[in-house]
């Protein structure tokens, strides 16, 4: 027993953490809801239901993962959708027991290598710069707040579904300003509905942009993205 215990012990040390299994609904538009098991562990992602209804995608065939709350997550994947005309077939899941906690977050999102979304910005850092905002978008928007991190830029606000956490080294493509009351962040995120994985944010600034600010955070991007560059 004590043998067994320890061995246990090592495997969740090692791996990050051990299997880990919700109850979920998965969310269908246009069809009925279907319930099963949400299985998450070192090989990748499966959805259990009855013999023959199960699917599973290891993590390289994940294309785009989205924590749209602690309890709501949605995952993009490969497939095409025929009747969508070539759009990726996304599976979205309700937990009905647990969470998607930071732990598991994080270790999924190293095991996929991709960029993903991040609606959950708890973690924003109180005395960093801050910017009062309006999001832009074709039909509405929100108000909310810019906050640039060392390591990342939030969008803070309270509109639903709407925040966001863009991580400087991983998520954040480039950022542009025309003048000193607006700026776009051009951040890599996979959408369904997308065919670019580079989507732009546009920001109507209620206070003008710091020049500082904005040119340390231009160099901050250089330097990050000369380290990644593909081409020498």
């Amino acid at each position: 027993m004590i043998l067994r215990t320890i061995t246990l012990f090592i495997v969740v040390v090692v791996t990050g953490y051990a299997q880990t299994s919700f109850q979920v609904v998965r969310k269908k538009p246009l069809w009925p809801d279907a319930e099963g098991t949400l299985v998450i562990d070192e090989a990748g992602v499966e959805f259990r239901r009855g013999e023959g209804q199960s699917k599973s995608w290891p993590y390289e065939e994940i294309q785009g993962f989205d924590r749209i709350s602690p309890t709501e997550i949605e995952v993009l994947t490969y497939e095409d959708v025929a009747w969508r005309l070539g759009q990726d077939r996304s599976y979205r899941f309700a937990l009905l027991s647990g969470e998607i906690d930071d732990t598991l977050f994080e270790s999924m999102t190293r095991k996929i290598g991709r960029p993903v979304t991040d609606r959950i910005v708890e973690g924003k850092p109180d005395d960093a710069p801050q910017l009062p905002v309006k999001h832009l978008k074709p039909f509405g928007g929100s108000e909310g707040e810019l906050i640039f991190g060392e390591s990342a830029i939030y969008y803070a606000t309270d509109a639903p579904r709407q925040s966001r956490e863009w991580r400087l080294d991983r998520d954040v493509d480039s950022v542009w300003a025309a003048h000193r009351y607006q700026l776009e962040l051009h951040v890599f995120e996979a959408g369904r509905h997308d065919f670019d994985d580079v989507r732009v944010y546009r920001f109507q600034l209620k206070d003008p942009l710091d020049p500082d600010l904005y040119r340390n955070l231009k160099l901050r991007l250089y330097g990050l993205r000369a380290e990644d560059r593909v081409i020498p």
